[in-house]
């Protein structure tokens, strides 16, 4: 790890701990820990190099750094936060328009256009192909509700889903080889819920 990624680290997860981020039920410091180290995997698949790389896992350090302050339009906020802190360390302007740029680019709906701002899109929402989706979803239906006020019925949360996952799309070739498939798992399950609450209902 870089001195420079080290110092990210050390105050990305302080922010985080001693914010409201700490007692979130997803978007919290394990989120942004699972995210930083995907990056990693994916990045080093998709053959970035080494100042690639570090841009990249300096985003998914910040990308959640706004939800300490606001969920909605967080992605501003962690990109001003990232761009502040980088500044303050000399990092080069170049790297701190791409990091930037990687972080907005998780904003929903995504819209990467770079192989770093895919690579980060793809890491973030690397948990809908992972075989742990029930259980990330359910944290992050009680987020909503908790934080949002957001209440959903079972087959409009299952609905939701359904959609969210059938329109979403991954962007490196690592997602389509490696998270693709078990996401398409996961909407089948999804939609067997769906069917069984439906019958459940009529019967």
């Amino acid at each position: 790890m870089s001195a420079i990624l080290q110092k990210a680290y050390n105050h990305c997860f302080r922010i985080l701990k001693e914010s409201r981020c700490n007692f979130l039920d997803f978007h919290n410091c394990q989120h942004t820990q699972e995210v930083y180290n995907i990056v990693k995997t994916i990045g080093t698949y998709e053959k970035l190099d080494k100042d690639e790389l570090e841009i990249v896992l300096l985003a998914a350090l910040f990308h959640d750094t706004g939800n300490t302050q606001t969920f909605q339009g967080h992605e501003m906020l962690s990109a001003h936060k990232a761009s502040c802190f980088l500044n303050q360390n000399k990092y080069p302007k170049t790297g701190i328009e791409k990091l930037t740029n990687c972080i907005l680019g998780t904003k929903m709906p995504q819209q990467p256009k770079t192989i770093l701002e895919k690579v980060l899109c793809d890491a973030d929402l690397a948990h809908l192909g992972s075989t742990d989706f029930q259980e990330k979803n359910k944290c992050l239906r009680l987020e909503w509700h908790n934080q949002l006020n957001l209440s959903f019925t079972t087959k409009e949360w299952l609905e939701l889903n359904c959609s969210f996952l059938e329109n979403h799309t991954y962007f490196t070739s690592f997602g389509k080889k490696f998270l693709e498939p078990q996401k398409q798992k996961n909407m089948i399950k999804i939609k067997n819920l769906l069917n069984q609450n439906n019958i459940q209902k009529i019967a």
